[in-house]
């Protein structure tokens, strides 16, 4: 049977709000800082920088909505790949900083728990 948002256990609910507090932390890091983060994006060669980032301040907004309220989870889920995939590839890939390989592995973890999410709603 598919997991309702009332059928979520309190130990699944708190799972889900710790998977997604690194996003919510980061809409608002991105809000306040946005002209800086925009600059980051930019330096990396990429265009459109401003409008990047809005699209993956909402991906993360939302998608973390979905995932903690249960509803659409599976669909949430995929929004936070849909961020944090590329981002990874691009800003973290570099194994040989001792920082970088930590946000890649941490990043890499979260994109475990949200494949479980993502999974867990899969089920028919």
């Amino acid at each position: 049977m598919r997991a309702q948002p009332s059928g979520l256990s309190l130990l699944n609910r708190i799972a889900r709000v710790l998977l997604c507090l690194v996003f919510i932390h980061a809409v608002i890091g991105k809000l306040t800082g946005f002209t800086g983060v925009a600059g980051a994006i930019a330096a990396k060669g990429l265009p459109l920088a401003p409008l990047l980032l809005g699209i993956a301040m909402a991906l993360m907004a939302v998608g973390s909505v979905l995932v903690i309220s249960g509803w659409k989870a599976r669909l949430g889920a995929v929004l936070l790949l849909v961020f944090l995939v590329p981002t990874t590839l691009l800003f973290h890939a570099d194994v040989n900083d001792s920082g970088e390989r930590i946000q890649l592995l941490k990043n890499l973890a979260i994109m475990g728990g949200l494949l479980l999410v993502a999974d867990q709603h899969n089920k028919a």
